[in-house]
């Protein structure tokens, strides 16, 4: 059986996830860093990630495609191509 990636890892709750962590696909390829959580504290409701791409861009991932926070990395169940056409974050 295959094992899942950085399954050794600790989940961590959202309001917890550090700035910068890794984000990474499903495969384990890195998508950028974690800029900022995407939530309303006050009602505990995570919406998703705001994610700086390598080449600077800011991306957003949603909640639902989030499928693991650590004190090291977030996990997605992003494949590469999914990845890639992440849509452009736009501060609302």
């Amino acid at each position: 059986m295959k094992r899942s990636v950085f399954e050794d890892e600790t989940p961590i709750a959202w309001t917890a996830m550090p700035r910068h962590a890794p984000v990474v696909g499903a495969d384990g390829s890195e998508i950028g860093t974690a800029e900022s959580v995407l939530g309303d504290q006050n009602e505990d409701i995570f919406h998703g990630l705001v994610v700086r791409r390598h080449d600077g861009r800011l991306v957003e991932v949603t909640a639902a495609r989030v499928k693991k926070m650590t004190a090291h990395h977030v996990l997605t169940d992003l494949d590469p191509a999914e990845a890639a056409a992440l849509t452009p974050y736009h501060r609302r």
